[in-house]
């Protein structure tokens, strides 16, 4: 196994992604494409390791394993819902400080916010495309 797959490997589980997830979320059509290379068969070229850099919040330095702390990656527009919406999702992984109103967000309710982004983004991406192409 190489560094970059440790590292997506390593990533991918801490969002708790299967590797469909992540392929689809890399605008793959193939999910054993993502899969070959978590498994360290093949690589990905450059311009998809910026990609997954991109989806994973890190820098290509990190990924390639050049740093040791994962920095996220400069973003430049922070007018992008998905990428705000998926910043949200992301902090829902340790909800344990994370608050709904006065009350702390109990895990299970976390989770049902996590999903329901993501079916939101699924969606909102669908019906964009749809309507693009009217």
């Amino acid at each position: 196994m190489t560094k970059l797959s440790q590292q997506m490997t390593s990533l991918r589980e801490k969002r708790g992604w299967t590797k469909r997830e992540a392929a689809k979320r890399l605008g793959l059509t193939a999910p054993s494409t993502y899969g070959n290379w978590e498994y360290g068969l093949r690589e990905p070229d450059l311009t998809m390791v910026a990609e997954i850099a991109t989806l994973y919040d890190v820098t290509v330095d990190y990924l390639i394993g050049e740093e040791d702390v994962p920095q996220s990656k400069p973003h430049t527009n922070q007018d992008n819902i998905k990428w705000e919406l998926e910043q949200i999702s992301e902090q829902l992984l340790d909800a344990s400080e994370l608050t709904l109103g006065k009350d702390p967000l109990k895990p299970y309710v976390a989770e049902f916010l996590r999903k329901n982004i993501q079916f939101i983004l699924d969606n909102a991406e669908l019906i964009n495309r749809i309507t693009e192409e009217e």
